[in-house]
């Protein structure tokens, strides 16, 4: 499956998550039933992002990135 698919697939609140984990933060606070299904995807553990949510975050944050800069230049 390709990485922005299964980005585009979760929830906001799943992405929330994500990029809070990505910068430090914690799961303190979020809904359990979103964290579990993260970790049942082999997203994250209880404390950090493995290395296939690492790779799905970075996959989309540089196509956010691309396409930030494609709307600049247009």
């Amino acid at each position: 499956m390709n990485d922005l698919t299964l980005w585009d697939e979760l929830t906001r609140r799943e992405q929330r998550i994500m990029i809070k984990l990505f910068g430090g933060g914690s799961l303190n606070g979020d809904a359990p039933i979103e964290t579990v299904n993260l970790m049942r995807l082999g997203l994250i553990t209880e404390n950090d992002l493995t290395s296939a949510g690492l790779e799905l975050f970075i996959a989309a944050f540089k196509a956010q990135r691309e396409a930030r800069r494609s709307e600049l230049m247009a």
